[in-house]
């Protein structure tokens, strides 16, 4: 849409300037011209300079309001599509929690192992769908360009409140935990979770490491695993919708991180690695 107003604006100024440089330059002959039938000539050339020059205008304008108008449309329909995936993951959000309690209340009190078995592969599936459900949200938010919440946590704190959420994670804090960091815990969160998930479904990890290290003025974060890894071009890793491979997801996870850490003012890496696989990001201290 933008691309296409500047393209108009540029175009449309050409054509004035156009119109108006040959104006004046038969303008300019007619005067110092002395023959009368020259004078009838020129006069007939800048008459039909004015009506090309209006008519490349007018057709400028209505291609420019044609695109005016189509752009509208786009960004209309864009709209109601992030609006849709924001109501729907919103209003999902509850039924999908509601049944996540409900399955590990059954876990807790069932002792038959095949019933058990069952219930647990119902928990992991739910967790998929919660996680697939986050990131359709962060998706929609993404697109109406909404702001994150920033503000200045400890690494205590952010330690503390994920380990509810990932239990096996493993925590390698080389800095005091009272160094801050200014970030949006939730989306933070919805990040480790997207990479942690990558790492289990697609690398077949068994165990996650997240290191957190002190690099001059910033914080990094090193989420390292044991599994496959990742052997193509790790510059398509964040394109979304971009197999990689059959078993490989839609790429949306690792565009949601790039587009929520660029948000913070942070940075993604992958680290080469002899086994396994790497992310690191970085987010600024707050000193």
């Amino acid at each position: 849409m933008f691309f296409s107003l500047a393209w108009l604006s540029l175009t449309f100024s050409l054509g004035v300037w156009w119109w108006i440089l040959g104006f004046r330059q038969a303008k300019t002959i007619a005067e110092i011209s002395i023959s009368a039938a020259r004078q009838v000539e020129l006069n007939r050339v800048n008459r039909m300079l004015q009506l090309e020059g209006s008519f490349f205008l007018s057709m400028l304008a209505l291609g420019g309001v044609t695109l005016a108008v189509l752009s509208y449309r786009d960004h209309k329909r864009s709209k109601l599509i992030s609006d849709f995936f924001s109501t729907v993951t919103h209003e999902m959000k509850t039924p999908i929690s509601s049944l996540q309690l409900q399955v590990e209340v059954l876990l807790e009190n069932t002792k038959d192992p095949e019933l058990k078995k069952k219930l647990e592969k119902i928990w992991k599936e739910n967790q998929r769908i919660e996680s697939q459900m986050g990131n359709a949200f962060y998706l929609a938010s993404l697109m109406q360009g909404e702001s994150l919440y920033m503000e200045p946590l400890t690494i205590s704190s952010l330690c503390e409140s994920y380990s509810h959420h990932e239990p096996d994670l493993s925590w390698n804090i080389l800095i005091p935990k009272e160094t801050k960091v200014y970030i949006d815990k939730k989306a933070f969160f919805a990040m480790l979770k997207n990479l942690s998930d990558n790492a289990k479904r697609h690398g077949k990890a068994k165990t996650i490491k997240l290191t957190i290290a002190k690099e001059k003025k910033y914080i990094s974060f090193l989420l390292e695993d044991d599994g496959s890894g990742f052997s193509g071009n790790k510059k398509n890793l964040t394109l979304p919708f971009l197999r990689h491979s059959k078993t490989s997801g839609s790429g949306i996870g690792l565009y949601i991180v790039k587009k929520l850490i660029e948000k913070m003012k942070g940075s993604l890496e992958f680290p080469n690695t002899l086994s396994g696989f790497q992310v690191k990001l970085t987010l600024k201290e707050v000193t």
